[in-house]
């Protein structure tokens, strides 16, 4: 599905915006200023890559309009709320997606960034899902009018080398019966099974797991198998140049860490800010 690009930036809520910007910062990340929503209550600090990014969202004006986000953050903690899919166009994206049964509302959005010589402005055209996907996940399209506004080399070099979002994984009961309900919308081949996982991916990048709870800590063993893990989206992993500058990051910010086999590096939630966070070479 050409109208499709992946994942444009995986959004993580916080219920202290400026106190998840020290944290990020600790974890080895670069965050680029912090942006304010324009017309909204919230904000955000981003970790930008290469092509993706995440993007720390938190509210500032509590008064303001947030979207949901403080009763989310309410109900189930802070953590990982989910993805942007990328796009060249809103429109065609919708258009592609309402053919695949999943209606999408056209929607216009611009933030402001706070730089030293004043503010600026990126604008961003969205497309809304009127319904959720199969699972309950929402993403949705966005496609940034001013790229070059968000994507600058000093904000894309991480201590940590991160490089791009490797996957995100979402956690569910039965993985494998939502492979049929993802391939109406997305098209065959969109949705891949490998045992009980369920690997979806949203045109190409980087792929959203679907497994069950018992086998999140094979993915993320910074979780020990018998730890309860929320449902919905729980972990994230992150692709990097160098485990050992990620090593070497954690250390500095006092963090402890898991390594497996395969060299890939795991921080526990309760250190990332409520969601697994992995890195590994890529």
């Amino acid at each position: 599905m050409s109208a499709l690009a992946g994942i444009d930036h995986a959004l993580v809520g916080v219920a202290d915006l400026e106190a998840a910007r020290d944290l990020w910062r600790r974890l080895g990340f670069t965050l680029s200023p912090r942006g304010r929503h324009k017309g909204w209550g919230t904000g955000n600090y981003c970790a930008m890559f290469e092509a993706d990014y995440v993007e720390l969202l938190g509210v500032v004006d509590p008064a303001g309009f947030d979207n949901g986000l403080t009763a989310m953050l309410a109900a189930q903690g802070p953590g990982l709320l989910g993805f942007a899919i990328a796009a060249a166009d809103a429109g065609t994206a919708a258009a592609v997606l309402a053919q695949g049964g999943l209606p999408h509302e056209r929607k216009a959005l611009s933030r402001f960034i706070e730089l030293p010589e004043g503010d600026a402005e990126p604008a961003f055209d969205l497309a809304m899902p009127l319904a959720a996907y199969p699972g309950g996940m929402k993403p949705f399209v966005c496609v940034h009018k001013t790229r070059e506004t968000v994507w600058r080399p000093a904000w894309t070099r991480h201590p940590n080398t991160a490089r791009a979002i490797a996957s995100l994984t979402f956690v569910t009961d039965d993985p494998l019966a939502l492979r049929d309900p993802f391939e109406a919308i997305l098209g065959l081949g969109a949705a891949t099974a490998t045992d009980d996982t369920l690997a979806v991916r949203w045109g190409t990048g980087a792929p959203v797991l679907i497994l069950k709870p018992d086998d999140f800590a094979l993915l993320h063993p910074c979780v020990a198998p018998d730890e309860p893990v929320r449902p919905g989206f729980a972990g994230m992993t992150i692709a990097v140049a160098d485990p050992d500058a990620v090593r070497a990051a954690l250390k500095a910010g006092g963090f402890a860490y898991e390594k497996d086999l395969a060299g890939a590096v795991h921080v526990a939630p309760e250190d990332a800010g409520g969601l697994a966070l992995s890195f590994e070479a890529g």
